[in-house]
């Protein structure tokens, strides 16, 4: 609909200054309309960032909000131990949200592109379900969350899925294999379509962490 204020016309949520014929209107809509994101856009945008790529050479990139701390992290093999969700309550406080989807890494193959003197750790063990201690690793510039280090899982770390650059990988690679804490799922939120649910941490099941390529599991110590 159009509508006169002044010398200002405006059109739905689009305003012009001064006079403006129809057919001209109709030609900046459709200049405007090509740089808006689609309502059935099948394409994953990254968010802009220096250095990042998508899956290469078994690898891929994992920014924080702001770009200054950035990891690359392996995609396949040994590196990427396991994905899954947490609904513990730590998970939930930590990210001001009803869940945490995360993965593992073995700190062997987890590399620091850039920004790693820009990392803010804070350690603590008192919310920690199993009392292990866990070690939070922040963007010191724009507090996104990178990554977790646990006493109960030595040589491996817990980055967040979220901090994937490439979304296509977050949905396939990263894809969450196990949904943990589901005791302390919200209500209101629906079963994870994972291959395993599991009541408490995972490895309370008796087994530790296992690869997701190789399927071999170890008895928890």
């Amino acid at each position: 609909m159009l509508r006169k204020r002044g010398n200002k016309t405006q059109f739905g949520v689009f305003e012009f200054t001064g006079s403006i014929r129809p057919r001209r209107m109709a030609e900046r809509l459709g200049s405007i309309q090509k740089h808006l994101p689609s309502a059935n856009m099948s394409e994953k945008i990254n968010l802009p960032s220096e250095g990042a790529h998508g899956e290469k050479n078994g690898t891929a990139t994992a920014t924080c909000y702001c770009g200054a701390v950035q990891i690359e992290v392996p995609t396949e093999g040994e590196g990427l131990v396991d994905t899954f969700i947490c609904h513990c309550t730590d998970c939930r406080k930590i990210t001001a949200s009803m869940f945490a989807s995360n993965f593992v890494v073995k700190d062997t193959h987890l590399k620091h592109t850039r920004g790693e003197s820009k990392l803010t750790r804070f350690r603590q063990s008192n919310t920690i379900a199993t009392g292990n201690a866990m070690e939070n690793s922040f963007c010191s510039v724009c507090g996104t969350l990178m990554y977790r280090r646990s006493t109960g899982y030595p040589g491996m770390s817990i980055p967040r899925i979220g901090t994937i650059d490439d979304f296509a990988l977050q949905e396939t690679k990263f894809k969450p294999r196990v949904e943990t804490f589901e005791k302390d799922r919200c209500r209101w939120l629906k079963p994870a379509d994972v291959e395993e649910h599991v009541d408490g941490a995972f490895y309370t099941a008796g087994k530790a962490w296992k690869s997701k390529h190789d399927g071999v599991g170890e008895e928890a110590k």
